[in-house]
């Protein structure tokens, strides 16, 4: 395939390329999933390509595009969603990483654009989460550390209104939208059925 590419250039041809990917009916959706990010995500991240095009009969539309999106979203050519960088988690941790997380999907789902950080501990996490737009970072026991970009902004935030302090803080640098009425509905119910 970069071969194609190569000649492209040199040709000066400068018509957009889509990548199509065909599926039969005999590949499943984890399929679909690795073989689309495998066979195109690197050409994409690499600049060869200008989107995807995947084919799969068998396969309903929001699947597709949904799948499509999200090799967008991870080849840095379109933003469809929130983007979260979070740590994997080790002994340093000194939150639940796996329910914080969530909470803050929860707040901050709907913001297309926006790349937040989830790190246990300020051990690795500042250097992990350094292409995030905000970040937030256990502290000490019991405590968050709010940042932007690689800078800290707010230091000791008690872990019980951390989650509220994030969102205050992407509202204060003008990148919070209020969610659809049906989004904050449907986040209402997650949150309800969770507890």
């Amino acid at each position: 395939s970069r071969r194609v590419f190569e000649v492209i250039k040199a040709a000066g041809i400068t018509t957009p390329v889509i990548h199509h990917i065909a599926f039969d009916s005999s590949a499943v959706r984890d399929e679909i999933v690795i073989k689309t990010g495998s066979w195109v995500g690197g050409l994409l991240v690499d600049g060869l390509g200008d989107g995807a095009l995947i084919e799969a009969p068998h396969e309903d539309l929001d699947f597709l595009r949904t799948t499509s999106f999200g090799l967008l979203q991870g080849s840095r050519m379109r933003n469809t969603k929130t983007e979260y960088v979070s740590c994997p988690s080790c002994g340093r941790t000194l939150f639940n990483l796996q329910e914080v997380t969530d909470q803050i999907r929860t707040k901050t789902g709907h913001l297309p654009g926006v790349a937040i950080a989830v790190m246990g501990c300020i051990v690795n996490g500042p250097g992990e989460m350094a292409d995030a737009d905000f970040g937030y970072v256990g502290g000490a026991p019991g405590k968050i550390d709010l940042y932007v970009g690689k800078e800290v902004v707010q230091r000791g935030i008690p872990m019980e209104g951390a989650c509220d302090a994030l969102v205050q803080l992407i509202k204060d640098h003008g990148r919070w939208v209020e969610p659809p009425a049906e989004e904050e509905e449907e986040a209402a119910k997650e949150v309800a059925s969770v507890a």
